[in-house]
């Protein structure tokens, strides 16, 4: 089989379970009734990933994808929830400070301070993919995760703009075609985040193995 035709049919794989995680993270997020399984449906997400990218045999089953969320949804139950709410205390409180400063009257230090948060809720949305990621792949408390995460931003720059512009990128495919989110959800960012944290996040573990040389 030519190198491309390998690539078609692992990125052909990747679509089905691509697909399949994100209903089983719907599946989920209801069995827990949304407040309590939704975190934990990301964290398995992204776990899903973690594993699809470190696995030399990648010829999974519809049902082996299902089993394998499954089980990383339970033990997501406990750390996803507690770094998932500390993040969406922190966003609620960074999009309530952007709506007072940015919609209501205010000097020139307000529009100033305007700017600011607007540059340190793009700085938090990356710090929030790539918390997932470390999450998936560290057994560490949430403090660790998250000031990692912080810390990987500003020190890996080259992959905090591949980071950026692939969320982008994302978005941008997802308003052009809004049937794509409708069929993959939350799973196209979670991807991309993965990817690009496992190719230039520099992680041990978790990152691609060196390719042997075609003869």
């Amino acid at each position: 089989m030519s190198l491309f035709s390998e690539r078609y049919m692992t990125a052909m794989r990747f679509v089905l379970v691509a697909f399949v995680v994100f209903v089983a993270s719907l599946a989920h997020t209801l069995l827990g009734l949304v407040v309590v399984g939704l975190f934990p449906s990301l964290g398995a997400t992204v776990g899903v990933f973690r594993r699809w990218a470190l696995a030399e045999d990648r010829t999974w089953t519809i049902k082996e994808t299902w089993l394998l969320f499954h089980r990383l949804w339970k033990s997501e139950l406990a750390g996803s929830n507690a770094l998932g709410w500390l993040e969406a205390v922190l966003w609620a409180v960074l999009l309530f400070d952007y709506w007072v400063v940015n919609f209501h009257e205010t000097s020139a230090f307000g529009t100033f301070l305007a700017g600011f948060l607007l540059v340190l809720m793009v700085f938090s949305l990356l710090v929030t993919a790539v918390s997932w990621v470390l999450h998936a792949h560290f057994t560490e408390n949430t403090a660790w995760v998250f000031r990692m995460s912080v810390q990987m931003i500003i020190a890996r720059p080259l992959m905090s703009l591949i980071l950026a512009c692939g969320e982008l990128a994302a978005l941008a495919a997802c308003w052009q075609w809004p049937g794509l989110f409708m069929t993959f959800g939350w799973t196209i960012f979670a991807a991309v985040a993965t990817w690009v944290v496992w190719m230039y996040g520099k992680l041990p573990g978790f990152m691609p193995a060196p390719r042997e040389k075609r003869k």
